[in-house]
């Protein structure tokens, strides 16, 4: 019997094909005019091809002139508009239908930035550290007229709906309704009633400029997960008020911006469905739709949430990202062709905090569905990948389905490389699934996997290959420091394998980055004795280079552990059962110690490459064998590979 999550779910006046929805994100994409550009377009279009429902755009500010982060969508003219139905109309071959997620980006507004201190309901300190502007009671009606107009644009450029932001005590309407935000002694602030005056206000006036049947979607937080803000009964009590005021379906999300990050986009050491509970609650007095997101990143899951009734629908995100037909393998029962999201947030969330376009991990085809399409070569090549880590195995189904001939070597017993690794520290067990995922995919392609096999440049020209991609991986290093015997020194990878079994003790780990905090957090998950961990670090931070929805929670564990953090702290010496090191200009022996870890990065495994690099056709070096990094840039490498030898 087919799920109800791939039946008709209907919203006010718009009928879905199925009841999974996908979320908004903002990935850098946009376009500085506010039109939905090429990339973008291809990036929906593909969503809407695998099946989704109902695609729900990212933020589009009601003004041009306040923007989001960067560039921001938008309706800036009537020409805008109908480059907006052009796209509307794309998507909609697909059945899919499609909504804008309609803000006021109000604090959040990069404005600052341009000598306009961002707007809010109070005077506070927004994310980006400036401080924001209480807006006056005679500049509402305004702001609530942009959003109207907005709500019209939209349904004129051919949008089956909107969807409204409310949620996380952020933007505009996030910063009225959240006590933590607004701190207003008028009637737009003090009580609940008062602090939701203005999504009323807001919500009336779509309903009269677009009528009563052009659906509203509220995304709101079910609980703000704070003892300041707002509660799942604070939200109970909005329901009904709500719905009289329009809304046709609720979006429940939860936590808040600036204080739980990684309760809005929940990463590892988060549970799935992290805001069901709400939603259920909420759907016990709704009379609408109640449709729910965070962290359902499997179609097993996604099916049970509606089949249990417990809501009316799924929004799901990062997993639509990691695969575009998400929807439609999960309808077919092709769950095992699904590329798995495994909630990492490296390239989704990772990368748009160094400024640079989102990725992801596992489809390095985000953003560049155009650009990696795997198009079969017009000159297929023999070809030889030599290491069967998650670079390796990327490249060889890369090139296979692209047509080449591929052998892949790997010189242990199994696949998987330092992704093995990476599955063993607490909270990073969902990582599995990249191996498992790739391991699918080679058994359905003509890839001959040769394991516990060598391969070196004599036996590769002798059997003659033409294409060669080395992603023989790394290997841990150790700092040049007096004292250490590099012949029993133990390093976090022996560790984490149990190699050297650590079962409690006086412990010392060197390297406070991203292996150093998860070996820590594994030390303590495996004691079977008394323990005691000392971690340093020679940067001022701890787990510089994690994505802050895994940094914060893992922070917060690692303190709660009692783990002994130091930063700015060098290793000098290491002496039996002691360390020297120095902390900010201050010399110290650590004595007593019964282990010393270290967790000092890696270095490339290159020699191969070095060896062959000028004797084939073509040599590709990716992943850490070129330089240590994360799977990520080993992923979209053996990508990149694949379509220049094309």
């Amino acid at each position: 019997m087919s799920s109800k999550l791939f039946q008709e779910l209907k919203i006010g006046s718009m009928t879905m094909k199925n009841a999974a929805f996908m979320a908004p994100m903002s990935l850098g994409y946009e376009s500085q005019d506010g039109t939905v550009n090429e990339v973008l377009q291809e990036y929906w279009e593909a969503r809407a091809k695998g099946g989704v429902g109902c695609i729900i755009t990212d933020a589009l500010s009601v003004d041009p002139n306040v923007p989001y982060l960067g560039n921001t969508l938008c309706f800036r003219s009537e020409e805008s508009i109908e480059s907006y139905r052009t796209f509307t109309d794309r998507i909609h071959k697909y059945g899919t239908k499609i909504i804008p997620q309609i803000t006021h980006p109000g604090p959040e507004s990069i404005s600052a930035f341009m000598g306009i201190p961002p707007k809010a309901s109070s005077t506070y300190i927004n994310s980006m550290g400036q401080k924001t502007r209480e807006l006056k009671k005679e500049e509402l009606p305004a702001i609530i007229e942009q959003y109207a107009k907005t709500s019209y644009d939209a349904k004129r450029a051919g949008f089956d709906g909107i969807e409204l932001h409310c949620a996380h005590a952020y933007m505009l309407l996030g910063s009225f309704l959240s006590p933590m935000r607004n701190k207003r002694t008028d009637e737009y602030g003090g009580s609940l009633d008062n602090r939701a005056r203005l999504l009323f206000q807001v919500l009336d006036a779509i309903k009269e400029k677009c009528g009563r049947d052009f659906p509203v979607i509220l995304r709101m937080s079910g609980s703000e997960r704070n003892s300041q803000g707002n509660t799942l009964q604070d939200m109970l009590y909005l329901v009904p008020m709500l719905e009289k005021h329009g809304v046709d379906a609720f979006e429940i999300s939860g936590g808040t911006q600036y204080e739980q990050c990684n309760k809005i986009i929940p990463c590892h050491g988060e549970v799935r469905g992290v805001n069901v509970p709400e939603a259920e609650a909420i759907k016990n007095v709704a009379k609408v739709p109640v449709i729910v997101v965070g962290k359902i990143n499997e179609p097993s899951y996604a099916e049970y949430l509606v089949d249990s009734g417990k809501v009316d629908g799924v929004v799901i995100g990062r997993a639509l990202l990691a695969d575009p037909e998400f929807v439609g393998k999960a309808e077919r029962g092709e769950t095992d062709a699904i590329a798995p999201c495994t909630a990492c947030a490296i390239g989704c969330v990772g990368e748009q905090s160094n400024r640079r376009h989102a990725s992801c991990v596992i489809n390095p085809a985000l953003g560049r569905e155009k650009e990696f399409c795997f198009t079969k070569s017009d000159t297929p090549k023999k070809t030889a990948v030599v290491g069967g880590g998650i670079g390796g195995m990327a490249a060889a189904r890369a090139f296979a389905m692209c047509g080449h001939d591929v052998t892949l070597f790997e010189k242990e017993e199994q696949l998987g490389g330092q992704m093995r690794l990476a599955c063993i520290p607490p909270h990073k067990q969902e990582i599995s699934r990249w191996i498992i995922y790739l391991e699918k995919e080679l058994e359905k392609l003509p890839v001959d996997i040769r394991l516990g096999a060598k391969a070196d440049a004599a036996m590769l020209k002798g059997a003659g290959y033409e294409v060669i991609v080395a992603a023989t991986g790394a290997e841990p290093s150790l700092p040049p420091v007096k004292g250490i015997d590099k012949e029993k020194a133990v390093n976090a990878w022996q560790v984490l394998t149990e190699e050297v079994p650590v079962l409690g003790g006086n412990v010392l780990v060197v390297g406070g980055g991203i292996v150093g905090c998860e070996t820590c957090e594994f030390l303590v998950h495996q004691a079977r004795g008394p323990l005691h961990v000392t971690m340093i670090e020679m940067a001022d931070a701890i787990g510089a280079g994690m994505v802050v929805n895994n940094q914060v929670p893992m922070m917060k564990r690692l303190a709660q552990m009692g783990i002994e953090m130091k930063t700015g702290c060098r290793l000098l010496e290491v002496k039996e059962n002691a360390a020297i090191v120095e902390c900010r200009g201050q010399v110290t022996e650590l004595n007593r110690l019964t282990h010393i870890i270290y967790a000092c990065g890696s270095r490339p495994v290159n020699k191969l490459y070095e060896e062959i690099k000028d004797k084939f056709s073509k040599v590709y070096c990716i992943g850490d064998a070129a330089t240590p990094r994360q799977a990520l840039e080993a992923v979209r490498e053996a990508y990149e590979a694949a379509m220049d030898c094309r």
